[in-house]
């Protein structure tokens, strides 16, 4: 998509302004931007509809206030581009993209069908992403079938890159390095506030792997809870 000369300029000034986002400016524009968020999940393509859709209805005003914070994190970061670990059917992706719909989105995953616990018909997620991003009328994304043990580095560099996929330590902390391939100014990990596998993958990664290039880290507040680490 062509930008005219106003987006273009508008572009610059987020991109620069992202990057100096500094902790006190990040906290003051995210709860701007939540408190402003009107955003709605997809009425046929969400988590609400999904295969497992009960564990989340039984927790809908939670979840709902879940997707509305990555809404609130992307509008607040303004990246460039987005690489996710963990697409899934594209809930997130719908609420990052919903947020900065003119960036560019690559969703990693390796896709595998479920059953729905309501028919038990198969349920495909990259069917539903498809959908989904498609319905919303987004144009530059990429959805990609892979195991991510199987990469050495992400396809490409981006501004902004979230952890999201397999929430046991081992899966946690090499996601978490190979989101480091792409050179990213933010990392956001969902589900957090794991002590079990997550937390522990999160302290070894920043101890180890990002201590001379941390700037800081901010807790998201909502179910699961979310962690973004800016590096400079």
């Amino acid at each position: 998509m062509a930008l005219n000369v106003k987006q273009f300029w508008q572009r610059v000034v987020d991109v620069r302004y992202s990057t100096k986002l500094n902790l006190e400016e990040f906290c003051r524009r995210y709860n701007e931007n939540i408190e402003a968020c009107d955003w709605e999940p997809h009425p046929l393509y969400s988590v609400f509809t999904q295969y497992d859709q009960e564990c989340y209805l039984r927790e809908k005003e939670a979840f709902l206030h879940k997707y509305k914070c990555f809404f609130a994190v992307s509008k607040t970061i303004s990246p460039r581009r987005i690489i996710e670990l963990g697409t899934c059917a594209g809930s997130s992706a719908d609420a990052y993209l919903s947020a900065a719909p003119n960036i560019s989105y690559i969703g990693l995953d390796e896709f595998g069908v479920n059953t729905r616990h309501d028919d038990h018909s198969p349920w495909d997620p990259h069917e539903v992403a498809v959908k989904l991003l498609k319905a919303r009328g987004f144009k530059n994304y990429d959805l990609i079938r892979v195991d991510l043990r199987t990469l050495d580095k992400l396809p490409c560099k981006s501004d902004f890159v979230v952890v999201d996929a397999a929430h046991n330590f081992e899966n946690q902390y090499a996601d978490l390095k190979l989101a480091l391939t792409a050179e990213p100014t933010f990392i956001f990990v969902d589900d957090a506030d794991d002590e079990n596998e997550v937390k522990p993958a999160i302290n070894k990664f920043l101890k180890e792997d990002v201590k001379d290039k941390l700037d800081y880290t901010t807790k998201i507040a909502y179910r699961g809870g979310g962690l973004i680490t800016k590096l400079h």
